[in-house]
């Protein structure tokens, strides 16, 4: 008799499996029929069934998945997919073709709106692209150039920052999160991220670049000239790096060492207009300094001899060429025609420090010509 009992037991349980295996192949036997309807929300209420009684079956995940795109419900979408891949790989290539389907739309779409210049909407498009497929950097990318361009820094580092998880290229994204957060004067986070950087590529000139300049920003000179000589020490040519040395030292009243770099720069573009007007004006800053210590050695009266007014005059004369390449490049600004002036008289030449002098009032009302005839005498 108990046999019996048993036997009847197993063929129940039997039954049951065949009665449940009917249920859900008639579910998505159904929903396959709405989905040739293109009646999505049928179709989602017998697929919902289907995975409901036989959780284990991967094409109803898989459709149910897709027919969650079909109503823009992408979290629900990769949780069906990704439910789908772990039970089978059999419908991987199904689901990474919807997926990127879905994905491309709206990227594409994303796309126009910027070149229609309608960046809100290109931002909800590429936040759909990421609810797609976390995984892809161009809608991540695209979205941190929107929130840039919409001059919503701080949300374009949260997003450079979730790109970085992702990103093939790390550094790439670490220089991007810097730009940003230049802009934001928050240097202590600057070294933070390119410290990161480092660890990915320790030999990095940029990174190395960009902590010396956030060391700068922040006050510490003496870190940041260590930076800077790091960073040189890789790449001696960076004009970059020569240039913001030199301006740390020209800060710091450490002329000589500042023109020497400033002048490698030169070497290397004899019109960066920057590099020329600090030179000059070293040599000019030289040349006052060692004014007041000839007026101070008069008052103390000490005879200031004929070789030391020499070299007064020697200052203002080295200053003269970076400074005449200067205004040759750019020549509205009536303050570097008050130096040139200055250079002159100091230098001996009265006659053309006066008709600096000249031009540099003149520009404060608006006139020109004696610009014009001063720059075509001493420009080529």
């Amino acid at each position: 008799m108990k046999i019996r009992i048993v036997m009847l037991t197993i063929l129940s349980l039997a039954l049951a499996g065949i009665l449940l295996t009917s249920c859900q192949s008639t579910y998505v036997t159904s929903a396959k029929v709405y989905i040739q309807q293109d009646n999505w929300d049928k179709a989602i209420e017998q697929l919902e069934l289907a995975v409901q009684y036989t959780p284990d079956n991967a094409e109803a995940h898989y459709l149910l998945g897709s027919a969650y795109a079909q109503k823009n419900l992408w979290e629900k979408m990769n949780v069906e997919f990704d439910k789908s891949l772990q039970l089978s790989p059999l419908y991987k290539t199904e689901i990474t073709n919807t997926r990127l389907k879905h994905y491309n739309t709206n990227f594409n779409s994303g796309i126009n709106r910027i070149n229609g210049g309608d960046v809100d909407g290109a931002i909800k498009q590429f936040k759909i692209c990421h609810e797609i497929d976390p995984e892809q950097e161009g809608a991540l990318k695209n979205l941190a150039y929107c929130y840039d361009k919409n001059n919503d820094l701080e949300g374009a580092v949260e997003v450079y920052k979730s790109l970085v998880e992702i990103a093939e290229n790390k550094i790439e994204v670490y220089q991007s999160i810097t730009g940003i957060l230049f802009k934001l004067k928050k240097y202590d986070q600057v070294i933070e991220m390119e410290k990161k950087a480092l660890e990915i590529d320790p030999g990095n000139s940029d990174a190395i670049a960009n902590i010396a300049m956030a060391y700068d920003f922040l006050g510490d000179k003496d870190q940041a000239r260590a930076e800077y000589e790091k960073a040189l020490a890789n790449n001696p040519n960076d004009k970059d790096l020569l240039y913001n040395l030199g301006r740390l030292q020209y800060m710091n009243k450490d002329y000589d060492a500042a023109i020497a770099n400033f002048q490698k720069v030169i070497e290397m573009d004899p019109n960066d207009f920057d590099s020329n007007l600090n030179v000059g004006n070293a040599y000019l800053s030289m040349g006052d300094t060692y004014r007041k210590t000839l007026v101070d050695k008069e008052n103390d009266n000490q005879t200031v001899e004929p070789e030391e007014r020499d070299k007064l005059k020697d200052f203002y004369r080295q200053s003269l060429p970076y400074l005449l390449k200067a205004l040759c490049l750019q020549s509205e600004d009536a303050n570097l025609w008050n130096n040139i002036a200055v250079a002159y008289v100091n230098s001996g030449d009265a006659d053309k420090g006066k008709a600096c002098f000249a031009v540099a009032d003149a520009m404060k009302t608006g006139s020109d010509t004696e610009a014009k005839e001063f720059l075509s005498a001493n420009c080529e």
